[in-house]
């Protein structure tokens, strides 16, 4: 009995899978349900055009860096020149005496007024005095220019009472010398100057 039964519902399950097969077939086949996005399309630049791009990125990256360097550079220096020229004006300033120097001749026929100014200007910028002392100090120094234009008999004349001082203005005339040649039309050997240093704080 156990037999007959294995046998019957063996036959039954392979008649079902027989059924199930062919039917199947027959059974229209839905259609495949189909979902659109859209899509943006991108070309993609060849190889070549990626180099070049790259390539004149570092020309333009080179000459932004190159170039403004140097401005800067440029820049910077003009600035430095200005603060050190400015620097000098101020010591100049500051060195300089506050009263203008008073120049006089030991003869009283010497009508070369551009040679006095000469021998002024040239002991003026030679002037170095930047120490702040309170009060005035006044030096008058003595010295005598030959037909050459050089110096003899340099000596202080009336003294301020401070050796530095009378120093400076000693050293201010040394360094001007030689002086031009004296003017062809004054006949004399030479020509006596005193010239008076003030400074007044």
């Amino acid at each position: 009995m156990d037999s007959l039964r294995i046998r019957i519902s063996f036959l039954l399950s392979c008649i079902l899978h027989i059924l199930l097969l062919t039917g199947l077939k027959f059974v229209n086949k839905s259609k495949p349900i189909v979902v659109s996005f859209p899509v943006e399309l991108i070309t993609l630049p060849s190889q070549k055009v990626i180099e070049e791009k790259e390539t004149s990125a570092q020309e333009v990256k080179k000459e932004e860096i190159v170039i403004p360097k140097k401005i800067q550079k440029q820049k910077k220096k003009q600035e430095i020149k200005k603060v050190e020229e400015k620097k000098q004006e101020v010591t100049q300033s500051e060195s300089k005496p506050t009263t203008l120097p008073s120049l006089s001749l030991e003869t009283a026929k010497f009508p070369f007024t551009y040679y006095v100014n000469q021998i002024r200007k040239k002991i003026i910028e030679n002037w170095l005095w930047s120490q702040n002392y309170p009060g005035e100090l006044k030096t008058v120094v003595y010295f005598k220019i030959l037909r050459s234009g050089e110096i003899k008999e340099l000596s202080i004349k009336e003294s301020s009472k401070n050796k530095i001082y009378d120093n400076i203005c000693l050293r201010a005339v040394e360094l001007s010398a030689p002086f031009p040649p004296l003017p062809e039309g004054f006949n004399e050997d030479y020509l006596g100057v005193y010239f008076e240093f003030k400074y007044k704080e």
